[in-house]
């Protein structure tokens, strides 16, 4: 790579700078929610998933109310510093590949469970993603010296490393106790070998080893990575086909990440056997909207989550980014004429890899989805790969509307537009980290009403379990009284069955003066009417509620002026 001029070294560095701070800023602040309690139990060698324990013919919820520490030793019980097997063990009953949860294991071990250490790997994951992002761009720009961006390299790569820095799209997922920004991580190192390995056209043995490596690693970490493993042959293939080491060295790295993957393999058959029982980790999530607007809000929040405003200012970059192109490649046309060459439509192999890892990123999700028939083909979190190629893009864009006004007065206007996106995406941030920050701390609210509306002797009885059941533990008094109601099929809280029974017995045994707290998810209006019902019937009357993101709970209390002896 060619020497970095000093300022360019100045502003990576100021970007560096304000991306730890976004990353690590009040990162102890939000409480953990569920998909982090799974981190915790799974890396410890624990399941929380209610299915898996019933398919072993197991019941997750003991029969009787236990206190809030039991609960949380379910996801906090160790079973020794890197008990891989144990962890392994758990996955067959899971979705996850082992890599994260095994790294994870050896952190709580070492660190605690508080979380803002849980989250450290994660930011700096994210953190060390800029400056790979940074370099990767450096590197398509030396690799497309002929093009514009020989001449603009520095600015490429700071375009595209400031938008991995600033989007609160990436802070949010570096302040989550999750496997993403390892994979893009992953993802930006293995594109970077890619490039290099295209530009020597094969001729490097320890390359071809470290990106079977990489893209290993990858599908360890989050089974999705195998489409970008895709994406590498597919740019391998594009880009340097005719050589014919690349087609030796991309078969050769390929039988090395299968034999990397050997040893996962029967517990991938395990997952698959598990997946097609439960079948509620295949089944369509949130709200599905029209595919095209879809993805196009997608593309909008690697940017602007929150930003409703300021969604229109991709749309306003590419459009003047789109019209510069053409006119630049316009001008060149014109010039090869006048000098009688020959007139080609030539694009930049950084445009043409940038598409085709959007193509092959959003398009393979698409058809994933179109098999399970879910239509989640644009839930955020699987698109995370192909924000790095969006953020090219955008660059890309830039370093082309710089190209086209590149004299006179309007060389301000690509100035003006960079200024208005950055500031766009840092307000957005700032409002991510100083305003939406703590949202949806479901849990520690829920708890927080309970110890200031509650008392001592009342029972918290929860419709939903597994990681809302240790959830709540995690910010109880280690006293508090819970106990967690499966309900797998409307029967279960049919009048005579097991459950209402046991129910039954458990209330009447409850001091006159002791409340019931129904704690349930949004999603179950069926099992929240029928347990208000049941509580009616044994005199009870319903008090203050909560209804917090994910979480909505009611305070019962007995009715003096019905009868002790209802029935239901």
């Amino acid at each position: 790579m060619k020497r970095i001029k000093p300022w360019a070294w100045g502003l990576l560095v100021i970007i560096l700078v304000i991306g730890a701070m976004a990353r690590f800023d009040r990162l102890e602040e939000k409480s953990l929610w569920s998909d982090e309690i799974a981190t915790i139990a799974t890396s410890m060698g624990n399941s929380i998933d209610p299915e898996a324990f019933a398919l072993r013919g197991e019941r997750f919820d003991p029969p009787h109310p236990v206190s809030a520490s039991v609960y949380l030793s379910k996801a906090t019980r160790s079973h020794g510093a890197g008990n891989w097997g144990q962890t392994a063990q758990v996955l067959k009953a899971n979705v996850h590949p082992p890599l994260f949860f095994m790294l994870m294991n050896r952190w709580i071990h070492q660190f605690g469970l508080e979380p803002g250490t849980l989250r450290i790997p994660a930011a700096l994951f994210g953190l060390l993603s800029v400056g790979l992002m940074f370099g990767l761009a450096l590197k398509l720009a030396d690799w497309d010296s002929e093009n514009f961006l020989g001449h603009r390299r520095e600015g490429f790569a700071l375009l595209a490393a400031a938008f991995m820095a600033f989007s609160a799209y990436q802070v949010d997922h570096a302040q989550d106790a999750r496997q993403y920004t390892l994979l893009i991580a992953l993802a930006l190192a293995a594109c970077w070998l890619v490039v290099s390995l295209i530009q020597r056209q094969g001729q490097s043995v320890w390359r071809w080893g470290l990106l079977a490596l990489l893209l290993a690693a990858g599908v360890y970490t989050q089974y999705f990575f195998g489409l970008f493993g895709v994406l590498v042959v597919v740019l391998l293939l594009v880009f340097g086909g005719r050589h014919k080491r690349i087609w030796v060295g991309s078969l050769a790295s390929c039988c090395l990440v299968l034999l990397l993957l050997l040893p996962w393999l029967s517990v991938f058959r395990e997952q698959l056997v598990f997946l097609k029982l439960a079948g509620h980790y295949t089944a369509g999530l949130w709200n599905p909207v029209q595919l095209p607007e879809k993805l196009w809000r997608i593309f909008c929040e690697f940017f602007l989550p929150e930003n409703k405003a300021g969604k229109v200012v991709p749309l306003l970059v590419l459009l003047i980014g789109g019209v510069g192109s053409l006119w630049g490649w316009a001008q060149r046309q014109q010039t090869e004429a006048e000098a009688g060459q020959r007139n080609a439509l030539r694009l930049s192999s950084v445009l043409v890899l940038i598409l085709l890892w959007l193509l092959v990123l959003v398009g393979g999700q698409i058809g994933l989805d179109l098999l399970k028939d879910s239509h989640t083909a644009t839930i955020r979190r699987y698109l995370l790969l192909a924000s790095p190629a969006v953020y090219l893009l955008m660059a890309y864009v830039l370093c082309a509307v710089f190209r086209a006004f590149s004299s006179g007065r309007s060389r301000w206007i690509p100035l003006m537009v960079t200024g208005a996106l950055m500031t766009l995406m840092l307000g957005d941030t700032w409002h991510y980290l100083y305003r939406d920050h703590t949202a949806s701390d479901e849990f520690k609210q829920a708890a927080r009403h309970i110890h200031q509306q509650g008392r001592s002797q009342d029972l918290v009885l929860m419709s939903k379990t597994g990681a809302m059941a240790v959830g709540l533990a995690f910010y109880l008094k280690p006293e508090t009284r819970l106990w967690g109601i499966d309900v797998p099929t409307a029967n279960t809280l049919s009048p005579g069955s097991e459950t209402v029974k046991r129910l039954t017995a458990v209330l009447g045994q409850l001091p006159k003066s002791a409340g019931v707290w129904l704690v349930f998810s949004h999603t179950a209006p069926s099992t929240r009417s029928r347990l208000s019902q049941l509580l009616t019937d044994l005199g009870y009357q319903a008090g203050s509620e909560l209804k917090v993101p994910g979480v909505r709970l009611t305070r019962w209390q007995k009715n003096a002026r019905l009868s002790p002896d209802s029935k239901i």
